[in-house]
């Protein structure tokens, strides 16, 4: 009796730990579902993060572009209006003021080179909206180049040909880049 006693007590003991393993599997398998719906949504946030950056990064781009439209000079080289004279009207087509202004004969390239090409301040050295100044531009030179900074800092620059077809061109730099408007 003693032996049927034990093993009866062997049994329940084993049926106890068999529901409390079954309990703890159960348990476990809760446990991975939820880590599972865990993960996935910690990458629904990441990847909502990482949409809500880029947006406002775009945002940031485009504010940065109004502020700049807002306040960047535009130096545009006109002929002279002036009777008997052959110079150039360099004019604020921008609603920003231009400071220090420089032009040398030639274009970018010519400068960029360093192979001592004069650099000329113009005077008055700093041109507000729609004001403008005579350029006296030698006869020889096909083109000279006109630098100048605005409010933001940014280096720009107007190629001016002398050759009607080829016209002018607007150069803009920010950062390392640099950007052609024409």
């Amino acid at each position: 009796m003693a032996g049927t006693a034990l093993a009866l007590i062997t049994i329940l003991v084993l049926i106890v730990t068999w529901m409390a393993i079954k309990r703890q599997a159960a348990a476990a398998e809760a446990q991975a579902n939820a880590a599972l719906t865990l993960t996935e949504v910690a990458e629904k946030q990441t990847k909502a993060a990482v949409d809500a950056a880029e947006s406002a990064r775009r945002q940031s781009d485009l504010l940065s572009s109004q502020i700049e439209q807002a306040v960047a000079p535009l130096l545009v080289a006109e002929p002279d209006d002036r009777p008997g004279f052959k110079n150039y009207k360099l004019v604020n087509r921008g609603p920003g003021v231009a400071f220090q202004i420089f032009y040398w004969n030639g274009g970018l390239d010519e400068k960029n080179r360093g192979i001592g090409i004069p650099v000329i301040p113009v005077q008055p050295s700093t041109l507000g909206p729609g004001n403008s100044v005579y350029l006296p531009i030698p006869p020889a030179w096909e083109a000279f180049t006109v630098r100048y900074k605005g409010i933001d800092r940014e280096e720009r620059w107007t190629i001016v040909y002398r050759d009607p077809l080829k016209g002018q061109e607007h150069v803009v730099r920010k950062g390392a880049q640099e950007f052609y408007l024409s």
